[in-house]
Parts: C-alpha cells; structure tokens; sequence
C-alpha cells in the first residue's frame, strides 16, 4: 500500500536523520519506489546526484520529473502512482485503469488519469481525461492511490470499453464484490451528467430493469414468497461467519443464495461464489442457490425446495423472528458495528 510523503514529513525526516541514501530509502518504501525530483531535492539530491543514479542503474525515469528507485519493474501500483505524480495535484486514476485497480477489469497499455480543475496534456504512458469539477462522492482512495469511486469508474469505463459484454462483466463484478449498492450508479450518472459513457450506462442500466432483476427485487420477492407459503421469515444480507449472504434462516442454519448474470456473471465471480459456498458448508450451513427465473417464474417449485430444506412442512409454520445461530449478523448489525 502506498503512503503518499508530504513535504512536511520529508522535511521533518530529513532535519532528523539527514538526506541522502538513507531518506532515499525511506521514500522509496511508502510510496512504492515511486519519487519525484522535487523530493529528491529535498532529500538532498542535486542534479549530478540524480544524474549519477541514472547512469548506474539505481533510479529510473518514468515520466519527466518522476523516478521509480532501484528495480526498474514497477511494483503493483506504481505505475499508476508514478502516472498521478506526473500529472500533479487534483488528479486520479479513472476509466479502465481505475477499473483494474478496483478488480473489475485487465488494465491497458496507458494509465487513465482524471484531472479535475486544471489543464494537462496526454503524453507517453499517460491518457489524460480533464474535468471541471469531481464530486467527493465519485473520488476515493485504493491502497493509498487516489481513484475514482467504483460507481463513476464504471461510467467512464462504458465510455470507452468496445464490448458491451466487457461493461456487463465488470458491473457484474462491482456488485459481486459489494463495491456498489443498489441505485449507486443511478446518483453517479447524475453528478456525471453527459460526460462520455454517461448515455451508454443508461441504456445498460435500462435493460437491465426490463429484465425485472435487482438486489431489492429479489428481497420482495422471498419476502412475499415465504409469507404466502408460511414459511418463517428469512433475515435478508446478513453476515454469516464473515461472509453477506442474501437469505439466512439462522435456526435451521440455511442459505438460500440467489444468482442472476448481473451479479454472478462471469467466471471470477462463480469460482469466489463457489469457495463461499465451501466455507460457509464447513461452518455447518447449508446453502442453496436458486437463480432469479426460478424465483421468478417458479415460485411454488423454489417454496417446495426451500421448505423441504427447512425439514418441516411448509404450512406448518408462522412467520416470525428467529433465534439467531452462532456467527450471524444482520445488515444493521453490521451497519452499526462498522459506522
């Protein structure tokens, strides 16, 4: 994880250690071998000095002004590091390379960079994308380097993905790993208002509602399901052992997990489903997937599984609340835990 030194801090380390090979070190250990001149300077480095670093392997140039220190392979994230540094104040990863730093996409030949309020020039290694203003809601922080939030990465990323499949995936993804939740992309395209992939997004988004499969539509629906087929109530995005799952009768110690392409969509997302599945079974739970047609089309067949899985008869019951199996947490829980 990379640990951006101020100006402040490198003065104050240098006052009390000195400069040379020693706070060279030091830089080059938070900020993942990524440095500029201007700390070099700082650090005590004048132009001979760097010049002699160059010519004997030790530094490395990257960008005008930007060096990575010792092994000329960047570390994990340097190089997008080493990208912002170049393009100064007010910039952030964005677009396909903000998409791979988040785990949604393979990154590209050039690092992606926003720059919000200034005026900087594309060059080797860099695509620059300027804007005017960025809400504070679309800028985060990813092992310490400034990108844009998954919700606005998504958008610029439909701006320039050629395959729609490419943009299905990685939305497939975000909500895969919990980067988003539901009507998240929605606030987002309105901050983004036209910017580009802001109309392709729209129309992904469009379709999928025709398609009838959201998050809280899937709630509703086993909600009402059990209700009407007198099952006991599920707890709906609980935490079981670590893991949020979408339904949990805790008492009987069953999951009910359902899968539709949006949010199991490709085969990074099936093969982590699958070791949830194997870890959540060795707690002693058992999990059942049901795909959203299922529930959707099927609705007495998925009531039939699921009581027989409860073990009882599915007329028996009443709903109402449950005691809660060791390890479960409920959203709010969670919630209130982590807030």
């Amino acid at each position: 994880m990379a640990k951006i030194v101020t100006r402040a801090e490198l003065f104050h380390f240098v006052q009390e250690h000195g400069g040379g090979q020693r706070v060279l070190a030091w830089l080059a250990g938070r900020q993942l071998s990524v440095v500029t001149f201007d700390q070099l300077r700082v650090a005590g480095l004048g132009r001979h000095a760097i010049a002699r670093r160059l010519a004997d392997g030790s530094l490395h140039r990257r960008h005008r002004g930007v060096y990575v220190v010792g092994s000329p392979i960047p570390l994990p994230g340097a190089t997008q590091l080493a990208a912002l540094f170049a393009c100064g104040a007010g910039s952030l990863v964005s677009h396909r390379s903000a998409a791979a730093l988040w785990g949604l996409a393979h990154d590209g030949d050039e690092v992606q960079v926003t720059v919000v309020g200034r005026h900087r020039r594309s060059r080797a290694g860099i695509d620059v994308t300027q804007v005017g203003s960025l809400d504070q809601r679309d800028r985060r922080s990813r092992n310490g380097i400034l990108v844009t939030a998954p919700a606005r990465t998504l958008i610029d990323l439909a701006g320039v993905v050629d395959d729609d499949a490419d943009l299905e995936r990685a939305v497939s993804e975000a909500r895969a790993l919990r980067l988003i939740r539901d009507g998240e992309i929605e606030a987002a395209l309105e901050r983004a208002r036209n910017r580009a992939g802001a109309t392709r997004m729209r129309r992904f988004l469009s379709a999928e509602t025709e398609s009838g499969f959201t998050r809280l539509e899937a709630e509703r629906r086993m909600w009402r399901l059990a209700r009407d087929s007198g099952l006991p109530q599920p707890l709906c995005n609980a935490r079981v052992n670590g893991v949020e799952v979408d339904f949990v009768w805790p008492e009987q110690r069953l999951i009910v997990e359902v899968d539709g392409y949006q949010f199991h969509g490709h085969r990074r997302a099936f093969e982590r489903d699958r070791r949830r599945d194997q870890a959540l079974i060795a707690a002693g739970y058992r999990v059942m997937r049901v795909t959203w047609r299922q529930l959707r089309w099927e609705p007495l067949r998925v009531a039939v599984a699921i009581a027989g899985a409860l073990a009882v008869d599915a007329g028996s019951f009443a709903a109402g609340a449950r005691p809660m199996a060791d390890g479960v947490q409920t959203a709010a829980e969670a919630s209130r835990k982590h807030g």
